[in-house]
């Protein structure tokens, strides 16, 4: 007879007998619902076939069922004669299946062909049943589970044979495939039990090596060892315990191991490991000196010991100092939630604490979140170098905390942050606090725009705030804080140097600039972008004398875009850049096919003059039109000269080199006209509209108009009045001196066509090319003038 045992090859032969009995033990577990399910089966049958089939047939059946079951329990009975004897109980086993197999085999065999089509179906379902049971739960026992299904199989076959019909034949051979494919399961989920058996024991002895080797480090290692005795007391104090306790042994010796510690909830652990004789694995406890500060770290592991030294040891532990490791995570902690310039918490520690500040406000509570941004940072970089950029914001972050600190906010709690850069933050929450916030956010307006003193210099403060309150505003962090920064950014195009509070329309016009930032990316690349022209005017003779390109977008779906729309986006996002390179190229171009050789004015933004890419686009632009460069004048503003002054002015005056002219647009509307005079040698001087305006209404602007006039032309200056739309205006600055105007009194801002029909101009022929210039990227955006038509 075939053998039932674990396959030898796969097994070791040591461990066979080991492997036999969890097989056995496997199926034992589950041999009671094995049983039951049969009985169970057993019965159904009985109900049905009563009547149909002889009393004295289904007598005998229960009793061969029920005489097996019992017979299989009693081989499975851990108390019973086969509980120390595997293979006598496997045997037994395989025994008892070729019984059950053919205690319904053979009924299946007799009554399936004679009793109704209802007791048919019964038939076949509980065969069919049996033998799914038994290939599940034998399947630890093969040979047993194949005798089992074999022997049922062929009964419930020859049964359905008898039938006669064709589709018993044809369940006839689906049933032989299907008893094949369960017996074949068995067997291959004896072999992945076997195989997991092997696996299983293999890790448990890897773990418990490792646990001795564990163990012996704890005993050996470099840190050092502890006993204690039943009362958790100190008992056998070594030398080296002594020492990095920072006590004597005798001072040691009797005294309570917990009582080294700090109380907190970590010697709370201890205490209750020692009380309750639980193993201690890395309890990090702050050792306290004398005087009760926490001076260092121990990371503290131990057991409850079995050997009695002396009858006293009762535990043994390894301690190891960890105090580098413990204040190298509170530098890094530290690190993780505080500005390392100012000390202030970061945006981090900022966000949390805002979100926590928001969901536990009380019910009659608000919440005040003010975002604050230095006016004019960048410049003080720029000009003065980062060392200085750090102690101004250094400078900064003390006023801005010594502000909040004087402001006598009362109850009202509050935290103050650097959030990045030149952005800090403050939260107010408190019954008041959008009275506190609103009348903080004024003092601090007026407060950070004194100068700061640094080394010998007083350089010029400022700052923008935007003041967004909860529940007001919003009621989640998220959200708060985004209705601040839109009231900074609207702070900040007001003028900066103010503070606005959150209205509900300024998101709508954040998503407007947003889709008007996204589209104006691709207005060069899918030619949306228009270059428009109005003439300048010599004054004497009233002739067109030249152009100023002005600058349109042609938005697919928006129209005829106005510039004071696009434009500042552009600046703030970088893209003038890209933009002012296409309007020089553009105006180069048309420039060089006018017949008359008028000249052409460009606007330049602070951005373009910080771009590396401006002076070699302009000089291949020339090299590649042909244009004369005493046809081409550059305008730039006031701000020019206020940011980064000396690399600008040394730009203006290698441009000035090649020919082209220097103009000064806006005159008299920035901080120190006067001197930026003696600053470069402009060509141009142009007077702000608003001068002309009021030429015919104050007496004031007359003054004004006359005065730069005068000085311009002892200067050798050319002069330009902005905005000439009336005749009596004209004749004014006739009799100022004027030498050039601007304005609606001669023409409007017009496509280029309007002044220059293209069919009638022949192009000019292009001068020596040079080397086309290497792209490169802009750098961030700064403030620049708008370019609108005048």
């Amino acid at each position: 007879m075939i053998s039932q045992q674990a396959p030898r090859g796969a097994v070791p032969a040591h461990l066979q007998d080991w492997v036999d009995r969890r097989l056995v033990n496997t199926h034992v577990r589950i041999v009671r619902m094995m049983v039951l399910g049969t009985l169970l089966n057993a019965c159904a049958m009985l109900l049905v076939l009563f009547g149909e089939v002889a009393t004295a047939q289904l007598t005998l059946f229960a009793a061969s069922t029920a005489l097996a079951g019992f017979h299989r329990l009693w081989i499975a009975d851990p108390t019973g004669p086969h509980r120390d004897r595997v293979h006598r109980q496997r045997r037994d086993f395989r025994w008892n299946a070729w019984w059950m197999g053919l205690n319904l085999g053979v009924p299946l065999a007799l009554w399936l062909p004679h009793v109704p089509p209802g007791a048919q179906l019964l038939l076949a379902v509980c065969g069919i049943a049996q033998l799914a049971s038994a290939a599940y739960t034998m399947r630890t026992l093969p040979l047993s589970a194949t005798a089992w299904i074999a022997l049922q199989t062929l009964g419930l076959a020859v049964g359905l044979a008898w039938i006669g019909s064709a589709p018993t034949t044809i369940a006839v051979l689906v049933l032989i495939a299907a008893a094949g494919m369960l017996i074949r399961m068995a067997f291959i989920s004896h072999h992945l039990f076997i195989a997991r058996l092997l696996a299983d024991r293999e890790l448990a002895t890897s773990n418990w090596t490792v646990q001795v080797l564990l163990n012996e480090y704890e005993q050996t290692g470099s840190d050092w060892l502890y006993e204690l005795d039943r009362e958790g007391r100190l008992i056998n104090v070594t030398a080296r315990f002594a020492d990095r306790a920072g006590r004597a042994i005798d001072a040691l010796e009797g005294q309570p191991f917990a009582a080294l510690f700090g109380a907190d909830a970590i010697r709370d652990t201890l205490t209750g490991a020692l009380t309750s004789r639980r193993p201690l694995h890395g309890a990090i406890l702050a050792l306290a000196n004398p005087g009760g500060t926490v001076q260092r770290w121990w990371s503290v592991s131990g057991r409850p010991s079995q050997a009695a030294g002396g009858g006293r040891v009762a535990w043994r532990g390894l301690i190891s100092d960890v105090t580098d490791h413990r204040m190298a995570e509170r530098r890094a902690q530290q690190m993780a939630h505080f500005d390392a310039l100012t000390g202030l918490p970061n945006r981090t520690l900022f966000d949390r604490t805002l979100g926590e500040l928001v969901e536990e406000r009380g019910p009659d509570e608000a919440v005040a979140l003010l975002h604050l941004d230095i006016d004019h940072f960048k410049a003080v970089n720029d000009e003065f170098g980062h060392p200085a950029g750090d102690a101004y914001l250094r400078m900064f972050a003390n006023r801005l905390t010594a502000a909040l600190e004087a402001s006598g906010l009362g109850g009202a709690r509050r935290m103050v942050a650097r959030l990045g850069g030149d952005e800090f933050a403050i939260a107010l929450v408190g019954n008041d606090a959008c009275d506190h916030a609103a009348r903080l956010a004024g003092v601090l307006v007026e407060t950070m725009a004194q100068p700061y003193a640094l080394d010998d210099l007083d350089i010029a403060g400022g700052v923008s705030a935007g003041l967004a309150l909860a529940p007001l505003h919003a009621d989640d962090k998220q959200q708060l804080f985004s209705y601040a920064d839109m009231a900074l950014t609207r702070a900040k195009r007001d003028g900066r140097g103010t503070w606005e509070m959150f209205e509900p329309g300024m998101d709508e016009a954040l998503h407007e600039r947003h889709a008007l930032a996204r589209d104006l990316r691709h207005a060069v690349s899918r030619g949306e972008l228009r270059l428009f022209l109005q003439p300048l005017i010599d004054v004497p003779s009233e002739a067109k004398t030249g152009y100023e390109a002005l600058l349109r977008w042609q938005h697919p779906e928006r129209g005829l875009v106005p510039p004071d729309q696009f434009i500042p986006i552009a600046e703030e996002t970088g893209l003038i850049v890209p933009v002012g390179e296409w309007v020089i190229r553009t105006a180069f171009e048309e420039a060089a096919r006018w017949p008359g050789g008028e000249t052409i004015s460009i606007n330049l933004s602070p951005l373009q003059l910080s771009s590396p890419n401006l002076m070699p686009l302009i000089v291949h632009a020339l090299a590649e039109t042909g244009i004369d460069p005493a046809r081409v004048e550059f305008e730039i503003t006031e701000g020019v000269l206020l940011n980064n002054s000396e690399a600008n002015i040394a730009l203006l005056g290698k441009l000035h080199d090649l020919g082209v002219k220097i103009a000064l647009d806006d005159f008299g509307t920035g901080y120190a006209s006067l001197n930026y005079l003696l600053t470069f040698p402009f060509d141009k001087i142009k007077i702000d509209r608003r001068f002309v305006n009021e030429l015919e209404t104050r007496e004031e602007s007359r003054a004004i108009v006359a005065a730069v006039i005068a000085l311009a032309n002892q200067l050798g200056m050319c002069t330009l009045a902005e905005g000439v739309e009336q005749p009596e205006q004209l004749a004014q600055l006739r009799r100022d001196g004027c030498r050039m105007v601007q304005g609606w009194l001669f023409g409007k801002a017009q496509p280029s066509e309007h002044y220059h029909p293209r069919a009638a101009l022949p192009p000019a022929a292009p001068a020596a090319r040079l080397p086309r210039a290497r792209r490169t990227a802009p750098l961030p955006p700064r403030a620049a003038r708008r370019s609108s038509g005048r």
